[in-house]
């Protein structure tokens, strides 16, 4: 029987930390939200609990994540693209129909708002608002890391090679800045800009992500004038 060196030790290890990291930012947003949930007041409507829910997780994933993307090097998204490569298309899945959804429940919410007193109009319009900004900022951040392990995955964790997909103008390692930059790009514009696409994969997932940002902005528009009618009745 032949036993495991140390560098296939290493990457079962590096493997396991990585994949439990992902895991605690799910967990800990989803506690978040449970206890959000518990303290909330019991005359809250339906839609109100579940935007105020909805909105606390949404929060403390993104802080982790971002606390994560900005510490990270080049080196570290390298090791990581391959432990954390399983499930991250599920988790994009989910994240992504559950920002999609939270914009469809603020039109439920701003329906109730409409014709009360404007002290309870404004409650309800600047939590329609943070769900507006907070689920945008989750999309293109999920896309961001989305796109960054694509970029890496294709290599070995030791391998010194050039990985692909995206081509940055005078940048052989990019870091989790350069992919939200090309990420968020594609969110506010639908198209990419000096960074060019040379794989297919990446280029599907780039025209997935443009065609869900144009959805997704033509409801913040719907929704924002929905916030200006509730606001000016």
């Amino acid at each position: 029987m032949t036993l495991p060196n140390k560098s296939q030790k290493a990457l079962v290890k590096n493997k396991l930390s990585h994949q439990w990291r992902v895991r605690s930012r799910l967990i800990l947003s989803s506690l978040v939200a449970i206890i959000v949930a518990i303290f909330l007041p019991n005359w809250f409507s339906i839609s109100t609990r579940i935007l105020c829910i909805w909105n606390a997780g949404m929060i403390s994933f993104l802080l982790a994540t971002w606390t994560l993307m900005f510490q990270a090097k080049p080196k570290t998204m390298r090791r990581n693209a391959q432990s954390q490569d399983e499930g991250r298309l599920v988790i994009l899945s989910l994240i992504t129909a559950a920002a999609c959804a939270s914009i469809l429940a603020i039109a439920f919410i701003l329906r109730e708002a409409k014709g009360q007193d404007i002290n309870i109009v404004i409650p309800h319009v600047i939590l329609a608002v943070i769900t507006i900004i907070g689920s945008w900022l989750l999309v293109h951040t999920i896309f961001a890391m989305h796109y960054a392990h694509e970029y890496y995955q294709d290599h070995q964790i030791h391998c010194d090679t050039k990985a692909g997909g995206l081509d940055f103008p005078d940048d052989i390692e990019p870091d989790y800045w350069d992919f939200l930059y090309f990420s968020f790009v594609i969110g506010m514009t639908s198209q990419v800009s000096d960074v060019q696409i040379t794989s297919r994969s990446l280029r599907r997932l780039s025209l997935f992500h443009s065609i869900l940002s144009f959805f997704f902005n033509t409801a913040i528009v719907a929704m924002s004038i929905n916030i200006i009618a509730g606001l000016i009745q």
